[in-house]
């Protein structure tokens, strides 16, 4: 009860405010049809405003589900091509024995933040460390090649973009199977550099640029894009050939972390070759 007094002692006034507001806004409606309408209306407007709320609310994680959803069914998928699998194919006098496992899995990841205008382009992604995800580990949309993961925390992950000035990415022309380096000049976030391709080469522009799988990045035949320019500099062996892009970085939303089953063998021989 003391509590009680201390309160209206100390905030008195401003409860009599209140209450003489309350008071003449109940009048104000009750006794005038025209503010009745308009309150009416109000309360109207508010109830379909926070209606609208909800629904988009309700809609927003309906979605997010069903991009999970997807994205499990798309690495499901994924996993079971011919390009992701590492053939135990065996043949010895007269017998012969093929068998598979995975070579590559996949982690769907979302893109919590995304740069292109720079000339050392990066993005971040909802999974880390904690979700498998280490450096080194190729990352791919589903329309086409993205980055290469540069550092890792717990729960997020760092990602050197296609469109990095030290980005070097091994790719091939898919219907000849001629390989270069994928690199890019720092210019128009559409357009990669396809480098090494000897001028002896049947190249045409259209032809399509696939990764080669001469790395333990990407599985052979990742789409990258389509030939749009061939140039061949004064006095040299090799083309330089213009991609145009199928994958627009710009508005990356949903990625796949590529993780190599056999990585480290791949690096232990690496490491004799360098030797």
């Amino acid at each position: 009860m003391r509590g009680l007094l201390q309160l209206f002692a100390t905030y008195g006034n401003f409860l009599l405010f209140l209450a003489l507001e309350g008071i003449a806004l109940f009048m104000a409606v009750q006794f005038n049809h025209r503010q009745r309408a308009i309150w009416g209306n109000s309360l109207g407007l508010a109830a379909a405003s926070t209606e609208a709320t909800v629904d988009r609310i309700g809609d927003y994680v309906g979605l997010r589900e069903e991009v999970i959803r997807l994205q499990g069914a798309n690495i499901a998928l994924m996993e079971q091509l011919d390009n992701a699998r590492y053939r135990n194919a065996i043949k010895r006098d007269t017998a012969f024995s093929e068998a598979s496992e995975p070579l590559y899995t996949f982690i769907g990841a979302n893109v919590v933040s995304n740069e292109v205008t720079s000339l050392s382009n990066t993005f971040r992604l909802d999974k880390g460390r904690l979700h498998g995800v280490e450096p080194g580990m190729g990352v791919i949309a589903t329309e086409g090649i993205a980055g290469v993961v540069l550092a890792v925390s717990d729960h997020f992950s760092l990602v050197m973009s296609i469109l990095h000035r030290e980005s070097r990415i091994k790719a091939e022309i898919a219907s000849s199977g001629y390989f270069g380096t994928l690199t890019w000049n720092g210019k128009s976030p559409r357009y990669l550099t396809l480098e090494a391709i000897p001028k002896h080469a049947a190249l045409l522009e259209g032809d399509t640029v696939v990764t080669s799988g001469y790395s333990n990045l990407f599985p052979e035949g990742i789409m990258v894009g389509k030939v749009a320019e061939i140039a061949l500099p004064a006095g040299e062996n090799f083309y330089q050939v213009k991609v145009e892009l199928v994958n627009d970085l710009s508005r990356l939303r949903y990625v796949y972390i590529v993780e190599n089953q056999m990585r480290e063998e791949h690096e232990q021989l690496d490491e004799v070759a360098n030797e």
